[in-house]
């Protein structure tokens, strides 16, 4: 990735592989506080009583979070602008592995896979930066399914640092609130150019939220039966 001056256009986002698999992809979205962690506990709980076979998943799994290249740009940053490469190139071929080896086949027995951020992430931290995609990340992110539903949970900046305040273990961790909000207006860009479904829980709240996209989910598999 190049520093550039200008963020990343719709038009430059990779094109993901067409799903067509009897299964749904469900990918939630979203900036730490927003809820997407409640919300992902509570979409999961509605989906099973509804009959849903569901496997919760996160991306990026936790052999890519305990990679030293993660941990050291992820978790403290502050490297010159085109090294972030390292950390693209570890996420992204964790995703990669992951969706093929463990989201698809479930997808293709006809369950529901709910999983916590997905490549959405890197494009919000891409914007974020000032970047721009690749050719090499362009051609690599486009063998990744295209989610059936893709949900961008979100909340204004302050209501998200108040969430974070709130949790005892994370009162006093130090939180990089001019990224936290560069990143915020990289989802939200990525929701304007329909890439994402967005929710404002602020507005919502979590319970309500839940219950839209459990009807989104609905609408995509009756969707997906009438194809």
């Amino acid at each position: 990735m190049t520093a550039t001056t200008r963020t990343v256009d719709p038009a430059g986002l990779p094109a993901l592989s067409p799903l067509e698999t009897p299964g749904l992809l469900l990918v939630i979205e979203g900036t730490d506080g927003a809820g997407k962690s409640t919300l992902l506990g509570q979409v999961g709980e509605r989906l099973r009583a509804a009959g849903h076979d569901v496997l919760d998943t996160f991306q990026p799994t936790p052999s890519a979070r305990a990679h030293e290249v993660f941990r050291g740009f992820s978790e403290i940053g502050g490297a010159r602008q085109e090294l972030y490469r390292a950390l693209y190139l570890v996420t992204l071929g964790d995703r990669l592995y992951h969706a093929h080896a463990v989201m698809l086949p479930h997808l293709m027995a006809g369950g529901v896979v709910v999983c916590d951020r997905y490549v959405y992430t890197t494009l919000a931290n891409l914007i974020a930066r000032e970047q721009e995609c690749e050719p090499w990340f362009l051609d690599a992110a486009g063998h990744l399914p295209r989610p059936d539903l893709a949900v961008l949970v979100h909340c204004p900046l302050e209501t998200a640092v108040a969430r974070i305040r709130a949790r005892p273990e994370e009162a006093e961790r130090p939180i990089d609130l001019a990224h936290m909000g560069r990143v915020y207006e990289g989802f939200r860009s990525l929701e304007a150019a329909g890439v994402l479904r967005g929710i404002d829980t602020s507005v919502t709240g979590i319970a309500d939220t839940a219950d839209t996209v459990c009807r989104w989910v609905d609408e995509a598999l009756a969707a997906k039966g009438a194809r």
